[in-house]
């Protein structure tokens, strides 16, 4: 019997004893990634994609101010081309838009222009390889922040494990590991400590497990997609092209 089985069958029975049971957890992106929206705020967003003209599988919001709150929005319309958010507090929103072989963001990810160095960036992208070990392969899309010591970066990446997973607390098709590859798009802030830069957080956007023989999908920057401001009201975007 391995240790991680062993492992397992101890804790289960630990907490069968203690009178706690688990159901089957559904997906994280699905319940406690987003953050929840107040219904005592009237504002909202709601659009449609012209372009392209794809039918969307995720879309989020994310204030501009503070990123780690992102909202889930509901995609509507025949085409599932169309989106809405509710209840969203007054602010500034980034939007990302997830399709199955791209996404498109518009995230502010530094205040002003980027001054960070090729020294920074090399630092950075060393920083980020060496994270969450869990995943085999990390792609940087996008990275702006300022250099110097205690200074502070952010970047959109991917973050794909290219090889099956064992499970610890859930099991899949009755078995204790998945053959299909895990994928997650990382909002990251990292700051510059001297030697390098350090991870403060990482905020998930989207983790799912996927199809092994499917792509990565490709990413897109959209100003279209940039500090939409949302007030007391429901703001129709009407269509946006993510081309520009």
């Amino acid at each position: 019997m391995s240790v991680r089985l062993l492992l397992r069958l101890v804790l289960s029975t630990a907490l069968l004893l203690a009178g706690i049971t688990f159901a089957e957890p559904p997906p994280p992106e699905r319940t406690r990634l987003y953050t929840k929206p107040d219904g005592a705020n009237p504002g909202g967003l709601q659009g449609h994609i012209s372009n392209p003209a794809l039918p969307i599988e995720e879309i989020l919001a994310t204030p501009a101010e503070n990123p780690e709150e992102v909202y889930e929005g509901v995609v509507t319309g025949p085409k599932r081309d169309a989106f809405e958010f509710k209840n969203l507090p007054v602010g500034k929103y980034d939007l990302v838009i997830i399709y199955p072989t791209a996404f498109y963001e518009g995230l502010q990810l530094n205040r002003d222009a980027s001054t960070l160095t090729p020294e920074d960036l090399k630092k950075i992208d060393a920083t980020i390889q060496k994270s969450e070990p869990f995943f085999t392969k990390k792609f940087i899309h996008r990275v702006e922040g300022e250099t110097g010591r205690a200074s502070a970066a952010r970047c959109i990446c991917t973050y794909y494990r290219d090889k099956g997973s064992e499970l610890l607390m859930e099991t899949f098709n009755g078995q204790s590991n998945r053959p299909d590859f895990r994928r997650t798009f990382k909002l990251v802030l990292l700051k510059d400590v001297g030697p390098g830069w350090q991870v403060v957080r990482a905020r998930d956007l989207y983790p799912v497990w996927v199809n092994p023989k499917s792509t990565l999908p490709e990413h897109h920057y959209s100003a279209a997609l940039k500090q939409i401001r949302v007030a007391d009201q429901v703001k129709d975007l009407g269509a946006l092209d993510l081309s520009h």
